[in-house]
């Protein structure tokens, strides 16, 4: 599942960035139909994210002492977000900010993925941990944060927050200065990831009983099909926890008849982080070089801007099993991570 994520939002990006602005206005039924998937992507990555943090956080008993994926999610979770600020950083000189623009700093600002699965990893192990010291079930606690976030969620969007609030803080919270994946709503999917995670370490053969990846199929459709008829503030939230959910079937349903995944799919999941940073970089560029996006823009046909998404997936491939090769050799940097 996470190697899809991580192709999907390859190809996305890739096209995204270089595919011609005029298309956006075209109403061409497949290029509907891609944006239409593409908006579902992000929702699914974190959502996995979530999954796997959660059951290998809780394969040993949740204390410090005896569970050391407690220390080093801490260490992720910081880990994830200041290398997302990184990316975004405004200037190659780290300590002369005086010509930094204020729509740089905006952009320095804006949360994306690394700074939502980050947060989210270092939430869930402060909810866990908070739940355990006052005796609350785990499942619960999360249940009712997802209930709180999708309640709130559009009520946030709608405050005006105005320029006199921190802009280090709303921009976790709300879309309105720029971010792509704020908490309202993005933890939604970064906590449902978390009840999956702890009911597959818990043993619950959800993925394995055909019976319940059909109630699993049928409550995706469900939600998919109620997103329609809910207020419009909660019909989107609605309608991307049905797909994913959804997905979440078809993948339970596709693991019963492949048991053992092509090696480069393995490779793609295992290395989906190097993955996530190399494939920005070489799209939209970094502070010490530019990107495909600054050197051609929203400029080229489709033909192309699928023809340079094949050539990212092919490049990212070659990527991926070249640092497979280095871990297992001398580089610790690769083995360790």
């Amino acid at each position: 599942m996470r190697a899809f994520a991580v192709l999907m939002m390859i190809q996305g990006h890739a096209i995204h960035a270089v595919l011609d602005g005029s298309y956006q206005t075209s109403n061409l039924f497949l290029y509907d139909t891609w944006q239409f998937l593409r908006a579902f992507t992000a929702p699914f990555f974190i959502f996995v994210s979530g999954t796997i943090f959660t059951f290998l956080l809780f394969q040993n008993e949740f204390t410090i002492r005896e569970n050391p994926r407690i220390i080093k999610g801490v260490g992720r979770g910081v880990s994830l977000i200041l290398i997302g600020y990184l990316l975004r950083y405004p200037t190659i000189k780290l300590f002369n900010l005086s010509a930094v623009s204020h729509s740089q700093w905006l952009t320095f600002f804006t949360v994306d993925a690394l700074h939502l699965i980050g947060t989210g990893m270092l939430s869930i192990l402060l909810v866990s941990f908070i739940a355990i010291k006052v005796r609350v079930n785990i499942l619960l606690a999360f249940a009712i944060l997802v209930i709180l976030l999708f309640y709130y969620s559009p009520i946030v969007s709608s405050i005006a927050w105005g320029n006199s609030v921190n802009i280090f803080i709303t921009s976790y919270i709300t879309f309105q200065f720029g971010s792509q994946f704020p908490l309202f709503p993005y933890l939604i999917f970064m906590f449902l990831g978390a009840i999956l995670g702890i009911l597959l370490s818990q043993k619950w053969d959800l993925l394995d009983n055909l019976k319940k990846i059909f109630d699993i199929f049928f409550i995706g459709i469900i939600a998919i099909f109620v997103s329609y008829f809910v207020n419009t503030n909660y019909s989107n939230i609605l309608l991307r926890i049905g797909v994913v959910v959804f997905m979440l079937s078809i993948f339970g349903f596709a693991a019963r008849y492949i048991k053992s995944p092509p090696k480069i799919i393995e490779s793609f999941a295992r290395n989906s982080l190097w993955l996530y940073i190399i494939h920005l970089i070489i799209i939209y560029g970094s502070p010490v070089s530019i990107g495909l996006f600054q050197i051609v823009g929203k400029t080229l046909s489709a033909e192309i801007s699928i023809l340079i998404a094949v050539i990212m997936l092919i490049l990212m491939t070659i990527i991926s099993l070249g640092i497979d090769k280095l871990r297992v050799t001398k580089y610790n940097i690769f083995r360790k991570v």
